[in-house]
Order: structure tokens, then C-alpha cells, then sequence
């Protein structure tokens, strides 16, 4: 058994970026992002709401945790990869927190994470296996299911960030950073790509070299950021014109 998983895991079609299975993925995912909530909020009643959004929780902390099930019975789980210590597996796994308990504590930090982040992530993945591979549906899963919770968690639980979680968002990701770079000395890994870039092109490709990317990524969050912001400043700007 270990050795058939350990095959199948590494052996895949290459994933290419703006490739047909590239396209499909953004194409299924915008679908989903827009058609749910709106079904959801217009069409379910309040419990049927919570039942799906919570079950979009699971399924995406639900699909980290199968990965690392079938690396460890793979025989190649490894401390130095394959802890939760990248932004994407840990929003991966907080992202309950939303969907099934509803905190909105947890929807202001992974707001400003998934809809900045996982977007980026979305256009220029860190992907290798192509479809029809298991890690190929659950990278999609992992990162445009991501912004897809976070959408239902505002359209259907009515869950808002404030521009003031801009900073929270910010000072998150640095504990966050600071915490995987400490991980990072003492297992000799690279999580959060501090130590390294990605092995497959990415934004980071363009800050520079290290330890300049890692300055400059800071920029490029906090506009990200800001950008994730935009969409409520056009909310409140028409609830003003309402009044």
C-alpha cells in the first residue's frame, strides 16, 4: 500500500500555467464563488445556510488533512515541508472557525488572507500535478475554496471586515512569519518562502533578491490588503446613497 500511494503521488501530468485544466479551474471556482452565496442567501432557509457553509469549511480543512494522510502513508511526510506552516494550509485549517462556529474574529484575519493571498495564489499557482491528480483538486480546493468561504461568510452570515483589520491582517502575518521563520531554523526547512523563493514562478519572482523579496512582499500585502478592502468602500458608498 505505501508503495503504491508513494507511486501514484509522484507520478502526474505537469501543470502548466493559462493551460486548458488552469482555465477550468478559474472557470468552476468564479461559478462557485458567485453562484452560492447568492443560492444560498436567496433560496435556503437559515439553517440550510449554515449546514452548507459549514460544510464548505470542512470540506476545505477536510482536504488538507486527506493530503497529509496520504504523505504520511506514502512514507514521506516530512517535518521540513509538510507542516501546516504555509499561510494557505493554515488558513486552510482556521478557516472552521468561520464556517462552522462563525467567529468574526477569525473571518477579519483570514478575510484579508484568502481574498489577497489565495487570489494571487489562483493566478500564478504553486502547482506541479496536473488534473485529473488528487493534488491538483485539492490546491483548488485549498485556495479558491478559501475565497469562496470567505464571500459566503459575508453574503449569507453577514460577517463584514473593517478597514481598521487591515492592520490586524498585517500584524498577523508577520507573528505568522516570525513564527515559521523560528520553525524554519530549528528544522532547516522554508516555510512561508523565507528562506527561498517557490520552486515554480510566483509574484516573489519580481521583489528582487533575498532578503529584499521579503521586504518588499510586505508592500505588496498591505496593498493587497487595501485592494480587499475596495469592494466595502463601494458598499458603504451606495448605502450612503440610499439615505
Amino acid at each position: 500500500m505505501q508503495e503504491i500511494i508513494a507511486q501514484y503521488l509522484h507520478q502526474y501530468n505537469e501543470f502548466k500555467h493559462w493551460s486548458p485544466s488552469h482555465w477550468a479551474a478559474l472557470f468552476v471556482s468564479f461559478t462557485c464563488i458567485v453562484f452560492l452565496p447568492l443560492y444560498s442567501k436567496h433560496y435556503l432557509t437559515e439553517k440550510a445556510q449554515y449546514r452548507l457553509g459549514a460544510a464548505i469549511g470542512i470540506v476545505i480543512a477536510c482536504s488538507l488533512l486527506a493530503w497529509n494522510v496520504l504523505v504520511a502513508m506514502s512514507g514521506n511526510y516530512s517535518l521540513q515541508k509538510d507542516l501546516p506552516l504555509q499561510l494557505c494550509r493554515f488558513a486552510n485549517l482556521t478557516v472552521v472557525m468561520v464556517m462552522v462556529w462563525r467567529r468574526q474574529w477569525w473571518f477579519e484575519l483570514l478575510y484579508f488572507w484568502a481574498l489577497a493571498g489565495m487570489l494571487q495564489a489562483s493566478i500564478t499557482p504553486d502547482l506541479k500535478e496536473d488534473y485529473p491528480h488528487f493534488l491538483y483538486f485539492r490546491y483548488w480546493i485549498g485556495h479558491t475554496g478559501m475565497i469562496l468561504a470567505l464571500v459566503y461568510a459575508a453574503v449569507v452570515y453577514q460577517m463584514r471586515p473593517q478597514f481598521k483589520h487591515v492592520i490586524k491582517a498585517m500584524i498577523g502575518i508577520n507573528v505568522f512569519m516570525v513564527f515559521a521563520a523560528l520553525v524554519n531554523v530549528l528544522l532547516d526547512a522554508n516555510y512561508f518562502w523565507i528562506c527561498n523563493k517557490p520552486p515554480t514562478a510566483s509574484i516573489l519572482d519580481y521583489l528582487g533578491p533575498w532578503p529584499w523579496y521579503i521586504f518588499f512582499a510586505e508592500f505588496v500585502a498591505l496593498a493587497n490588503f487595501s485592494l480587499a478592502y475596495l469592494p466595502w468602500l463601494v458598499v458603504d458608498y451606495l448605502d450612503k446613497d440610499k439615505l
